[in-house]
């Protein structure tokens, strides 16, 4: 690969990654009630889903503008501004996602299975190496020589994942073509005095073309889960020059930029960027099997509840290393098999993995089901807090007519229960089958519990 071509890739990547975060920021601050709340906003979603995201922007600015248009003049303004193409914390995000692949390609069993039917040595160490190197290998690539009249050449369907609220459509986003990745993994792997076999480079350059986007999405949520050390400045700048670009083009909606303006500091980004639901690359074969069991107890067409940012933060931190456990999972789900209602306690002595447990199974269950996490750091005690958090989620979840919850509904748990009536009166008479997760206080138990109710 030559020096120019080279740098292309890079300014490709940066452009890309540059787009990919303001789409998040701007869908998920339109339409995610908890990021509402979390910037002092009032009102329900405008829109859900890309199309509807982009439409919902695109309809009220002055120039009529359609809504991939739309779409596209964001892109060309981010993807050619001399402030983001020169974004040191932009272009490490990058790195850290390309380093985040690596790593987990290294230890895939199909990487192992390649490499032992052709009697090739093992590519772990190799890529883990590589990995370690590639956030300043990718700062170091000069763009100096980069051809900016290319454009970045987003297709209209890749531009309605990127701008979704939904965080499976912007799963469905893929970065720089196979072809691309494979012939700067061969660039790097060359510089560091390595060199993989075809079939191996193949592999891996799917992987990075397959998930980069998603594996950058990880890093700056993973990095606002923290408090945004890394990269809420380089959010926040994306987002303002994006915000910018709206008011040029006449943006008329005063909701829509009421949200959007209120996305104003560095903690706002982090509370937009923390509620991303977490990825899975190259998830192990064993918790998939348990996740396709779990899922089959919620339904995974409904949208996730909206769980509050002090949830989210812990899900982040507990889940951020997690491995192993299927014995405990498929104890919970032959609990769900064979209990229409009733208690799972888990209890093992303090430290050894408890919390982590339960914020899996968030996950596992795609946020589907009422979470609530005590923590002592964060004062999160209290049985009221736990009453508002759950009557909050079923509300915004089953889109009950309480605008506030009422004075008296965290003094016991029948407004909760009233509440658990009224979801299953509106499922008419559908099976109605609510899970809360809770960690108590207790160091050494934490519960699953299930409500079970019918109409006859």
């Amino acid at each position: 690969m030559s020096l120019v071509d080279l740098a292309n890739t890079k300014i490709r990547v940066i452009g890309c990654s540059a787009v990919m975060a303001v789409g998040q920021i701007i869908s998920s601050a339109i339409a995610n009630p908890g990021t509402q709340a979390a910037a002092g906003m009032i009102g329900g979603p405008i829109a859900l889903g890309g199309v509807s995201i982009l439409a919902a922007i695109a309809g009220s600015v002055a120039e009529g503008i359609a809504a991939n248009d739309l779409g596209n003049r964001m892109t060309e303004k981010l993807a050619k501004n001399p402030r983001i193409l020169d974004n040191h914390d932009l272009t490490k995000a990058a790195g850290e996602a390309i380093g985040y692949i690596l790593r987990e390609v290294a230890k895939s069993d199909e990487l192992i299975a390649i490499a032992e039917t052709k009697k090739l040595p093992y590519p772990e160490q190799a890529l883990d190496e590589l990995a370690e190197k590639t956030p300043q290998y990718w700062l170091d690539i000069n763009t100096s020589t980069a051809d900016l009249s290319r454009g970045l050449q987003i297709s209209e369907e890749q531009l309605t994942q990127i701008f979704s609220a939904d965080v499976e459509e912007f799963d469905r986003v893929t970065g720089l073509t196979p072809a691309d990745w494979a012939t700067f993994l061969g660039e790097f792997a060359a510089s560091e005095g390595k060199s993989f076999d075809a079939e191996i480079v193949e592999f891996v350059a799917d992987k990075l073309h397959t998930t980069f986007p998603k594996a950058y999405r990880e890093v700056l949520k993973l990095d606002a889960a923290k408090g945004g050390e890394k990269f809420a400045a380089m959010l926040l700048n994306l987002h303002q020059i994006a915000l910018t670009e709206l008011r040029d083009l006449g943006l008329q909606n005063g909701e829509i930029l009421q949200k959007l303006e209120a996305v104003a500091t560095q903690q706002q980004i982090c509370q937009v960027m923390v509620k991303l639901e977490a990825i899975e690359i190259g998830i192990r074969d064993d918790l998939a099997q348990i996740q396709n069991l779990l899922e089959r107890f919620v339904d995974t067409s409904a949208p996730k509840l909206p769980l509050p940012y002090e949830c989210e933060t812990i899900i982040a931190d507990r889940t951020q290393d997690f491995t192993g456990r299927q014995f405990v999972f498929a104890a919970i789900a032959e609990f769900l098999q064979n209990n229409r209602k009733g208690y799972f306690v888990l209890e093992a002595d303090p430290g050894v993995g408890k919390s982590s447990i339960m914020a899996k199974l968030v996950l596992l269950l795609k946020r589907r089901c009422v979470a609530h996490f005590n923590s002592q750091s964060q004062g999160i005690v209290r049985a009221e807090q736990f009453l508002e958090n759950a009557c909050t989620q079923l509300i915004r979840r089953y889109q009950l007519n309480y605008p506030q919850l009422p004075e008296n509904a965290t003094r016991d748990g029948n407004f909760l229960s009233r509440l658990l009536g009224e979801v299953s009166a509106k499922l008419g008479g559908m099976l109605c089958r609510i899970m809360f997760i809770l960690l108590f206080p207790s160091s050494q138990k934490l519960c699953l519990c299930q409500t079970m109710t019918f109409l006859i």
